[in-house]
């Protein structure tokens, strides 16, 4: 009996040599700790990266119709040419008259102003395109941007857009 005491106290002496702040609790803690806020650290970036996102396709969307309202304005300001069918087109006219140094007519007015339109769309969006689109044989006409918003490729032309394959797009209705 006396050695079953001899080992029931030295089992008992050993655990009393190691204090409580060497067992390892307090590292564990320090890892959970630093678990947590590394996910929320991850969480705030991807906020910051949708937010960076959203606010590059709303500068877009912007610019899309900054340039669509000075473009409408020209239609206009030629309306004759508008109403004759002039500005209707939906690929980028070549080869025009510059209007500016020289003196135009309503039709080559109007091939410049698609031109600079186009020079427009495509100094401030990515793969932009334009087309414009007259309403049966009424005086409204439907003037729309599409872009590349995300930079993957996209070719749709939905308007609006329906799937991840459409561009992004913009559309003005106007009434000459």
């Amino acid at each position: 009996m006396s050695i079953r005491m001899n080992n029931i106290s030295r089992t008992r002496q050993s655990k009393a040599i190691v204090p409580r702040k060497y067992r390892g609790d307090t590292m564990i803690e320090v890892l959970v700790t630093v678990l947590i806020l590394a996910v929320g650290v991850l969480g705030v970036a991807a906020m910051q990266v949708t937010t960076l996102k959203n606010l590059n396709s709303s500068y877009s969307t912007g610019i899309a119709a900054i340039v669509t309202d000075d473009f409408v304005e020209r239609m206009r300001a030629n309306g004759a040419a508008a109403l004759a069918d002039t500005y209707i087109h939906s690929a980028a006219p070549t080869g025009t008259t510059d209007c500016v140094g020289s003196v135009c007519d309503a039709t080559q007015m109007a091939s410049y102003d698609m031109e600079s339109w186009w020079a427009s769309l495509a100094a401030a969006l990515p793969l932009a395109t334009g087309q414009v689109t007259r309403v049966g044989g009424t005086n409204t006409f439907i003037v729309t941007v599409r872009w590349d918003d995300d930079r993957n490729g996209s070719t749709g032309t939905n308007c609006p857009v329906l799937s991840s394959a459409d561009r992004e797009c913009y559309q003005f209705r106007v009434t000459i």
